[in-house]
């Protein structure tokens, strides 16, 4: 019976950081080894049927076995047939088992081989822990056979080596999907970051650049009316309008970038400032002391928002801003009495209104409520930590919804399943050698080196040792193969899967085409060890075959759990990447779509800032033009900051931002970008 084969060999299995190629990699590794366990099992099952030289009968019956347990095995292995009718897993299962079975009649113990490609297909095809138990079943039902044809003596070697083929079939299956998985993890992560993003804008297009516009357009029509009577003051307000258009330029990037640090003090005076502009009588009462960064701008925000909308919806006479500071909690609240015509916007999906800020306020561990009070009055109502929290940290935002993340298991289940193929080996192998010592001691020598073997071997596959130096790596190696070979000097023959850990180690560890040779000799070496120790040819074979595929096995299951442990460990680059690029996108736009406006506003209002008080008429002539200007910007941002986020499930396709096309994103994941808003509404 054979020594559970199995092979793959190809490229590295390290991730080049690029999913699509990842992917194909794994694919065809999760292939490659498929295909050379299918062949180690094909090869090693037919020299022993030959061996026993077969009459046509059983020559027949093990091609047309052969032939249907391959096509069978195949589409287990590469078709997910875990997605099929329940109807069709059974009848390929029942048949797969039939072609199994059937055969032993004729073909006797070498047969036995195929009831690991059994057990392996029914770990991919049957869902839940019913396939434990089929598992069981399957693994359990080759021991009878075993010791009716060969005895009891070789039962625990055909169960080990049932076990050991079926758990490199599902291994390796379940180890591709497993990247496949974390590919498409990293790939949502990445739409999710990219839409989190667009409603951090909407919210902030709104907050700050609405704010600043709001202020400049109040500002200048006060500015218009006080030119002829008062030109003094039409001035002193010019001159707030130009400061306000400054700091709203710097809004723009702010936005785009998404770091604004905000003081409820300043913020307060300049509420304080466009209030009275807009003759509403205001009082305030900041006690509440120094605030951390985040809450600071957290509340800077939310007065910022509660006087925009009085501006904008009310007719108040009053307001009063307070903020208070009791215990470890600063209480902010702002109160006007215009409830008669408040009207919030608080259009759904957020970026605006009372739900954005208590998104806002829910940030930095706060909350916020408002509404009439009931006194003819309206009231926001904003609770926060007075202190900062541990894990208040200016960084930039990564979006990771614990639902989407990549499994934390994936991982140790990846290095699960290499230990678990190494432990099956080992066992294998230490079987196999027991019959070859001459004595105790040459036994227990032989479990010495094999012992450092396997740790050696481990040691390469879990450590990255292709980056280690040279002179390490070289090191390691030598006493690989030390151990690996000594041993001959004492048993009567090379055992099965000999140089197995060695060819595997050499592939992982060696960089460029240099490890190929290197693996083909530690191989060859077998060939003229079984020579010298008489073995038939067909023993040869095996021993050469077994050793070649062993190696190959190692390595698939090394590169397989490289890739998935990369991908893992790097599931937030690509959310990252992604949102830094729709900030750039944001900035370009952005400055596209206000920049010449607030350009144009802060040149106009230094000019008339010079004309004043001296020249009034062609100074309200300037001022008509920047209220024409305000107003518009102020309506472009707001039909911006709604078609942002207004379209994040039903975007068009063509409109697709580059990012989504470069990441892979299908049309689902994202929207138009701000441009072709702002191109369709102004």
């Amino acid at each position: 019976m054979l020594d559970a084969p199995h092979g793959k060999g190809q490229d590295d299995g390290h991730d080049d950081g690029h999913d699509h190629e990842s992917g194909v990699r794994a694919q065809r590794m999760a292939l490659l080894v498929t295909l050379g366990v299918l062949g180690g099992h094909t090869l090693v099952t037919v020299l022993d049927v030959l061996h026993q030289g077969p009459d046509p009968l059983r020559t027949a019956v093990l091609a047309v076995g052969m032939g249907a347990v391959l096509c069978l095995q195949f589409a287990h292995s590469t078709r997910r047939p875990r997605t099929w009718p329940v109807r069709t897993r059974v009848l390929t299962l029942t048949a797969q088992a039939a072609v199994t079975y059937l055969p032993l009649v004729w073909l006797g113990l070498p047969w036995g081989a195929m009831a690991g490609l059994l057990a392996g297909s029914v770990l991919l095809a049957v869902p839940g822990r019913a396939r434990w138990l089929l598992y069981a079943a399957v693994t359990a039902a080759i021991v009878p056979a075993v010791v009716a044809i060969a005895g009891p003596g070789i039962a625990l070697y055909g169960t080990g080596a049932t076990m050991l083929a079926s758990l490199i079939i599902y291994g390796v299956s379940s180890l591709s999907g497993l990247v496949t998985e974390l590919r498409n993890t990293r790939r949502a992560l990445a739409g999710l970051a990219v839409v989190q993003e667009r409603l951090r804008v909407a919210g902030d297009l709104h907050d700050l650049l609405g704010y600043s516009l709001s202020a400049i357009t109040l500002k200048t029509e006060l500015g218009y009316r006080l030119v002829p009577v008062a030109p003094d003051r039409a001035r002193s307000e010019v001159a707030e309008v130009l400061g306000i258009a400054r700091e709203a330029l710097a809004d723009v990037r702010l936005v785009a970038t998404g770091y604004r640090d905000m003081s409820l003090a300043a913020e307060t005076e300049s509420a304080v400032s466009v209030l009275t502009a807009a003759q509403i009588t205001t009082d305030t009462d900041l006690t509440c002391g120094p605030l951390p960064r985040e809450v600071d701008t957290a509340l800077a925000i939310v007065l910022r928002e509660a006087v925009t909308n009085a501006l904008r919806h009310s007719k108040a006479q009053h307001c009063s801003v307070t903020a208070t500071r009791e215990g470890g909690t600063v209480s902010l609240r702002i109160r006007n009495d215009g409830v008669g015509d408040e009207r919030l916007d608080t259009m759904p999906g957020g970026g605006s209104g009372l739900a954005n800020l208590a998104t806002r306020l829910r940030g930095v561990g706060g909350d916020l409520t408002g509404g009439p009070t009931g006194d003819g009055w309206f009231e926001v109502l904003a609770h926060a930590p007075a202190t900062a929290r541990d894990d208040d940290r200016h960084t930039e935002a990564r979006p990771e919804d614990p639902a989407m993340a990549a499994s934390p298991w994936a991982p140790r289940m990846a290095r699960g399943m290499l230990v678990a193929v190494l432990a099956g080996y080992a066992l294998i192998t230490v079987i196999n050698a027991a019959g070859q010592a001459r004595s105790g001691p040459a036994m227990l020598a032989f479990l010495g080196c094999f012992a450092g073997v396997v740790a050696l071997h481990a040691f390469h596959s879990l450590r990255r040792s292709r980056t280690w130096s040279v002179r390490t790596r070289t090191l390691t190696l030598a006493l690989l193969a030390a151990a690996t070979y000594a041993p001959l000097l004492w048993l009567d023959a090379p055992w099965g899967s000999m140089a197995g850990c060695l060819a595997g180690s050499l592939l992982i560890t060696v960089p460029g085409r240099l490890r190929v040779p290197l693996y083909a000799a530690a191989i060859a070496v077998i060939v003229p060890a079984a020579v010298a120790a008489g073995e038939p040819l067909s023993e040869t074979v095996y021993l050469a075959d077994s050793s070649l595929v062993a190696g190959l096995v190692f390595y698939g299951f090394s590169a397989l759990y490289w890739l998935v442990t990369e991908l893992h460990e790097a599931r937030g680059a690509l959310a990252q990447l992604a949102v830094a690029r729709e900030r750039l996108i944001v900035e370009r736009e952005l400055h596209e779509v206000l920049g010449s406006s607030l350009s144009e506003v802060t040149m106009k209002c230094a000019l008339i800032h010079r004309l004043l008080p001296q020249s009034p008429e062609p100074a309200r002539e300037e001022l008509t033009t920047v209220l024409d200007v305000s107003r518009q910007a102020l309506a472009d941002v707001r039909l911006v900051a709604r078609g942002y986020r207004g379209h994040l499930g039903t975007p068009d396709p063509s409109d697709r931002p580059q990012v989504f096309q470069e990441f892979g994103l299908s049309a689902s994941d994202g929207s138009p970008v701000i441009v072709q808003q702002a191109d369709a509404t102004t």
